[in-house]
């Protein structure tokens, strides 16, 4: 096992169970308590900008402290999410503050993880550990979405935060006894400076697929979560159940997938992915409660594994350039460009729709043009990507 692989695993498990106690519940929350998708779209633009403040301390603090510091600063910023929920009633000016509070606690974690995730990796084994980690952390995500929708659903918010921040307490001690080291991918590289930010620019059309990346995420993470909400009849515990049971129905041929991923073509792999989720944005579209049961059960199984085929081959190929091209400083300018063009896409769309009544109508139309740009991945590293 190599050196810093235990202390990742153990890291990212207590993360996910924690995220899906509570953080994967956050937009259907919002949901629940009356707030349109033009009110979680402005939440979404000011957790970019968040996560873009997290980043820039980020990028400086892991040079001045050791890794069981910044674990222990991921925790802390997730049961203050938490605990900021539970004190303050939801209105719209607690939502978006809120907003930045999870784009900073989102920017320790996804950043800390993915050094220590890079630190792990060659050319030939990216897919396959990507795979892996992917069904390590489904697992305990499952775990914890079943915890958080029962809480949710049957008690009162404050035993939730209660569950959550002994397992975040536990864990720290879990992850740090062993005083891991530090990732050769946070002490070797200097801090990015602004000035480096904007200038970046490369043959693999690397910042134009930053940018698009980040509609993207929170299309997939908040505003469809949204939608199987409603198809579960906007109950907490039901919403937890089905996502259990379509992740247990794709979990085994995604196992089989990663096994041989790095084996294929990457170009074919590539292309069939970026295929394949082009065709989940469409399903996303036509989906809908006036569909009969099974048919309906088959179209979320089919995008379940076509976004998780696509984010596998898509995290792939980022990886495989990172280690090609700018290492360390690759994955920070992603989460930049990323988190930008959230912050500015989302602010806009908030903007002129968070009064619109009846605002799930939005969300097909949105779907459709997923569906458009999601074509534009094709883009994406195809001058390296030549087998």
């Amino acid at each position: 096992m190599l050196p810093n692989s235990r202390t990742f695993y153990q890291y990212l498990g207590v993360h996910a169970l924690l995220i899906g106690i509570f953080p994967f519940y956050i937009p259907v929350y919002a949901w629940k308590q009356g707030f349109s998708v033009g009110d979680v779209s402005l939440f979404i633009s000011l957790a970019g900008l968040g996560f873009c403040l997290g980043l820039w301390i980020w990028d400086r603090l892991r040079l001045k402290i050791n890794l069981s510091a910044l674990i222990g600063i991921s925790l802390i910023l997730e049961i203050l999410l938490l605990f900021n929920v539970h004190i303050l009633e939801m209105d719209r000016p607690v939502l978006l503050t809120l907003g930045v509070t999870y784009g900073v606690y989102n920017s320790f974690f996804w950043t800390t993880q993915r050094a220590l995730f890079f630190d792990l990796i060659d050319l030939e084994s990216s897919g396959r550990r990507y795979g892996n980690f992917q069904i390590f952390v489904g697992v305990l995500l499952q775990a914890g979405i079943l915890i958080g929708g029962f809480l949710l659903e049957k008690t009162n918010f404050i035993y939730l935060l209660w569950v959550s921040a002994v397992i975040a307490l536990i864990g720290f001690f879990v992850v740090t006894r062993t005083k891991p080291r530090y990732p050769k991918t946070l002490s070797l590289h200097k801090s990015l400076k602004l000035k480096e930010v904007f200038n970046f620019k490369d043959q693999e059309n690397s910042k134009f697929i930053f940018v698009v990346d980040g509609f993207f995420l929170y299309a997939e993470s908040f505003f469809w979560l949204i939608t199987l909400f409603l198809l579960a009849q906007e109950s907490f515990s039901k919403l937890g159940v089905m996502v259990l049971s379509l992740a247990a129905i794709f979990g085994v041929l995604f196992y089989l997938l990663k096994n041989v991923i790095d084996r294929l073509g990457r170009k074919r792999v590539y292309t069939l992915a970026v295929g394949l989720y082009v065709l989940s944005w469409v399903l996303r579209a036509v989906a809908h409660d006036r569909l009969s049961l099974e048919i309906l059960y088959l179209f979320l199984v089919v995008i379940t594994f076509c976004t998780s085929f696509f984010r596998l081959a898509m995290n792939k190929r980022f990886y495989d350039l990172a280690k090609l091209t700018l290492s360390h400083d690759y994955l920070v300018l992603k989460s930049y460009y990323s988190q930008i063009s959230i912050a500015l896409v989302f602010g806009v769309f908030g903007f002129t729709t968070y009064q619109l009544p009846g605002s799930e109508t939005l969300l097909v139309p949105i779907y459709w043009t997923a569906a458009v740009f999601a074509l534009t991945y094709f883009l994406y590293g195809a001058r390296r990507a030549t087998t």
